[in-house]
């Protein structure tokens, strides 16, 4: 079974609410494309979540840096919750 992409609606949501997404973030070698493992607080993990793009590490929840398709693409998660898989 597939999961639903969010990419459309995340692509809606960067360009309605100019939103700037990086290409790229510091301390990491993760890119735009690339199939990462998520493990939220609870150790739950989520495979094969795609990279969208990266947020400018501001003050407020600066260590939530990387979009991830998922329905929740608005809501950047940590560097630390991720795993490459590809």
């Amino acid at each position: 079974m597939n999961a639903k992409s969010y990419k459309s609606e995340f692509n809606q949501w960067v360009k309605k609410e100019n939103i700037e997404v990086l290409e790229s973030t510091e301390n990491s070698d993760l890119k735009i494309g690339d199939k990462v493992t998520f493990t939220n607080d609870y150790g739950v993990q989520f495979e094969n979540k795609e990279i969208l793009g990266f947020r400018k590490n501001e003050n407020f929840l600066s260590d939530r840096v990387v979009y991830l398709d998922s329905d929740a693409y608005w809501f950047a998660s940590k560097l630390k919750e991720l795993k490459k898989t590809n």
